[in-house]
């Protein structure tokens, strides 16, 4: 395929994630590009860059995203009366092990997204998805430990996904690749997004527990002095400290729904593709089309479940 009409492709797919405006603008580049590419490239690598471009994303967000364990540790800490302060309990260290094995789980999908990619545009087929699984770290089950079925599950869908990006089963095979990881993809989708989606929640709970603290000024501080009890209120400092824990975890949930987005947009790409895989149809124009309007709509799904929940919360 040509280079023009391959990057027309990826310039598409990523108008499509920030927007429909953005779309509409690149829209007459793309049909320009493939205007002159068309008959060299087909459908199906079409179908593939726009999968592998959207899920090769998620690689920068796994950076960020998930931190259930930050919410752990901000709702323990608002939760606690003065002078009762104890360490860390079991529960957030339980959150720190499943935010690493989400974003390792994550990691997984940008990898395997990379894989399609290079399988889409036809060069390296024979070692696509090598370097891209080495990258990920992960050997065996001791290297992602899991708690919970749905753990378990993502947890042995991410080390299936290495291990076919890793030995090239499906043979440079675009449409085998895709129908092959399927079950794997399945199972680490459903569980991220609800992790995602209950990190964002915690979020939005430690928000409104933090502008209750702040509003409140009920905080005191006793001690002894002399022989005699002295307690002082809390100051402007206080207050202050409240609001920053306020504006910061505003940006994690922000955060935690723009990735709950991506990642649902990635799922719902790769679910169009496993149907046009198994009824023959990636190479259709159609196809192409359909990848596009499904990751606008689980995007859009998201972002009228934020603001729903915003509109509860307040």
């Amino acid at each position: 395929m040509p280079q023009v009409a391959l990057r027309a492709v990826r310039v598409a797919v990523e108008a499509a994630v920030l927007g429909s405006r953005a779309m509409n603008r690149w829209m007459t580049v793309l049909g320009a590009a493939l205007a002159l590419g068309g008959a060299a490239c087909g459908g199906a690598v079409q179908s593939g860059v726009a999968v592998g471009r959207v899920g090769h994303g998620l690689s920068a967000q796994a950076r960020t995203a998930p931190q259930g364990a930050e919410v752990c540790t901000l709702q323990e800490s608002l939760a606690a009366l003065p002078g009762t302060e104890k360490p860390m309990s079991e529960a957030c260290g339980k959150a720190a092990r499943s935010d690493l094995l989400w974003r390792r789980s994550m990691a997984v999908l940008a990898a395997y997204g990379q894989t399609l990619e290079t399988l889409a545009s036809g060069s390296g087929t024979d070692n696509a998805g090598r370097l891209e699984a080495a990258a990920t770290g992960l050997r065996d089950a001791d290297s992602m430990p899991a708690d919970g079925a749905a753990e378990q599950s993502a947890r042995d869908g991410a080390l299936a996904l290495v291990k076919q990006m890793s030995t090239g089963s499906a043979g440079g095979d675009l449409g085998r690749a895709i129908k092959d990881a399927a079950p794997h993809v399945k199972a680490i989708c459903e569980g991220l997004t609800a992790y995602l989606e209950t990190t964002a929640k915690g979020f939005a709970d430690v928000e409104r527990d933090a502008e209750k603290k702040r509003a409140s000024r009920g905080d005191r501080r006793c001690g002894t002095a002399s022989g005699v009890n002295v307690c002082v209120s809390e100051s402007p400092i206080d207050r202050m400290v409240y609001g920053n824990v306020f504006a910061q975890a505003s940006l994690l949930e922000s955060t935690h729904n723009e990735t709950r987005a991506s990642v649902a947009g990635f799922c719902a790409a790769h679910r169009k593709a496993e149907q046009a895989a198994a009824d023959g149809n990636l190479g259709k124009d159609q196809t192409y089309v359909d990848i596009v309007e499904a990751i606008k709509s689980a995007q859009h799904a998201s972002s009228d479940a934020k603001a729903g929940a915003k509109s509860t919360k307040k």
